[in-house]
């Protein structure tokens, strides 16, 4: 990598073109492990190598002014010269095909260049008076080691997949299950012209458990558990996790009893557990208002640039949340009361460390946005956060314990005028599977009830809290969480074990129903 960056970087060059400023290769390898069982047998298994491509970026022009500056459309996809990474450790395979990358960014990149030089003179102004983008100068850094790999056995876990698949038919109405475990290892390697060299080792577990039935009306109903880790060896044991297939089948054939939500509900909502982590993720770390710097800048027309605001830049300064709020960024954090957080990372994906600590928002006000090189205002840095959060702490001033938050939801539901408030014991967001009570407020009793969702989070979903919990926990969240470019990546969330809104829209959800006829009973062991 370094050998094929450097002499592209000397020699790279087009008849009346400009040459490049800064390249930049990211490569992947990968080691993975996987096994999947259904009801006792084994459907997949396998081990697999793969080494692909994270970036090649090539800009052409300088820092304050280049290809990528005056337009949104500065990706270059792929071309009919593309080259596939040999997974072997092939010398003259990896630098072939990052040349054929290279040159087919090079061309479409140059020729960019070429074309903002010209929008610009048209404009007949100069650059600091128009919008544009500018990318980050950063010190370059040199961090390299190596992971020993991982020892362990893939006919044993499909062995452990199988035994613990098999424990779901015991009951008759379940109709399918799931068991998958997942190890992955390697190194993500990182080289540019400002002297970048990066070689970061990285390790992830996975065990996923999931259960489905029919309803008798047609209707299907899903539960699952999710378990992650760094390695294999801190993954729950065999014995806790057939005691919570236990409690999962419990939990879905009560499913099948449970009443749903007859219309929508407004009013106040109670999150506890992991429904606080995944309900404030989906608020601030999705859509135009989240907590990610946008990249894109004001649209030119006829020569006048629209002065629209498209994102939360406007805002900074500015009470976006309720002020007993307070949330910062963690990204080196990797663990918090002995729970791992796999969000954790020590440079992003443009080669930039992030600070230590960052505060995105002080007592409801937006401080700061989570950026990576591309800047489109003078107050933008490159802070480090150019593909993912981290770690993020969310702390509340109020304190408050479980009875408390309990008796102020009841309270708040009566001023309303409601006979029951809405209770989140678990994720707010996956399809279904909310564990969701209604608690009426006549007696504080709990009724569960299944498939309601919450509506339309965002900044405003947290303005008015009337209380949070006293205790805090670390959630890892696996699935809900996306970064700038909607790609999944891992974020892990420490926060009050209970927050108590004021209000919130949720809705009935109206799962798929299938309903027909058996004409045959399915085979039994």
């Amino acid at each position: 990598m370094q050998d094929e960056l450097d002499r592209n970087y000397k020699e790279l060059t087009l008849k009346n073109l400009d040459r490049p400023f800064f390249i930049m290769y990211g490569l992947t390898d990968i080691k993975t492990m996987r096994a999947a069982a259904s009801m006792g047998a084994l459907t997949s298994s396998s081990e697999n190598k793969d080494r692909y491509k994270t970036t090649t970026r090539l800009l052409v022009g300088d820092y304050e002014f280049n290809d990528e500056s005056l337009d949104d459309n500065i990706t270059t996809g792929p071309s009919a010269m593309e080259l596939a990474l040999p997974i072997d450790d092939d010398y003259w395979g990896i630098r072939r095909s990052f040349w054929a990358a290279t040159d087919n960014v090079y061309r479409s990149a140059a020729r960019h260049y070429e074309k903002n030089k010209q929008t610009l003179k048209e404009t007949g102004k100069a650059l600091e008076e128009i919008p544009h983008r500018r990318f980050a100068k950063v010190a370059p850094v040199k961090i390299v080691r190596s992971l020993t790999p991982a020892v362990y056995s893939l006919p044993h876990w499909e062995q452990r997949v199988r035994k613990l698949s098999a424990a779901f038919t015991t009951t008759a109405d379940i109709n399918n299950s799931f068991v998958f475990v997942s190890y992955t290892e390697g190194h993500k390697y990182l080289v540019n012209t400002e002297g970048l060299v990066a070689k970061i080792p990285f390790t992830s577990a996975t065990l996923s458990l999931a259960v489905q039935v029919k309803t008798s009306d047609g209707k299907f109903s899903f539960e699952r558990e999710v378990y992650e880790a760094s390695s294999l060896d801190k993954l729950p044991t065999d014995d806790q996790i057939m005691k919570d297939i236990q409690n999962l089948i419990k939990r879905i054939e009560s499913n099948k009893k449970l009443t749903e939500l007859e219309e929508e509900y407004t009013g106040p909502v109670l999150l506890e557990g992991k429904a606080v982590a995944e309900t404030l993720a989906s608020s601030i770390l999705r859509g135009r208002e989240g907590i990610f710097a946008n990249d894109n800048i004001p649209k030119l027309k006829g020569f006048q640039f629209d002065d629209e605001t498209q994102t939360s830049e406007a805002k900074i300064g500015k009470t976006v949340i309720n002020t007993q709020i307070t949330i910062k960024a963690k990204p080196k954090l990797n663990s918090y009361n002995g729970i791992e957080l796999t969000g954790s990372f020590e440079l992003d994906n443009e080669g930039v460390v992030p600070p230590d600590e960052l505060t995105i928002i002080e007592n409801g006000v937006l401080r700061n946005l989570l950026n990576n090189r591309t800047l489109t205002n003078a107050n933008q840095s490159a802070n480090g956060f150019g593909s993912t959060p981290g770690v993020l702490e969310v702390t509340v001033s109020q304190k408050d314990n479980d009875a408390t938050l309990k008796n102020k939801l009841i309270q708040q539901a009566k001023k309303e005028g409601l006979s029951f408030a809405l209770l989140f014991r678990e994720s707010s967001s996956r399809m279904g599977q909310a564990k969701v009570y209604k608690v009426y407020v006549d007696d504080g009793r709990e009724e569960p009830i299944k498939n309601v969702s919450m509506r339309e989070l965002g900044m405003k979903t947290w303005k008015r809290i009337l209380g949070a919990s006293e205790k805090y926990a670390a959630f890892n969240l696996d699935d809900a969480i996306y970064d700038r470019n909607f790609v999944q990546t891992n974020v892990s969330m420490i926060v009050p074990h209970a927050i108590l809104l004021e209000e919130s829209d949720v809705s009935p959800m109206r799962m798929p129903s299938l309903k027909e006829e058996e004409y045959i009973s399915k085979p039994t062991n």
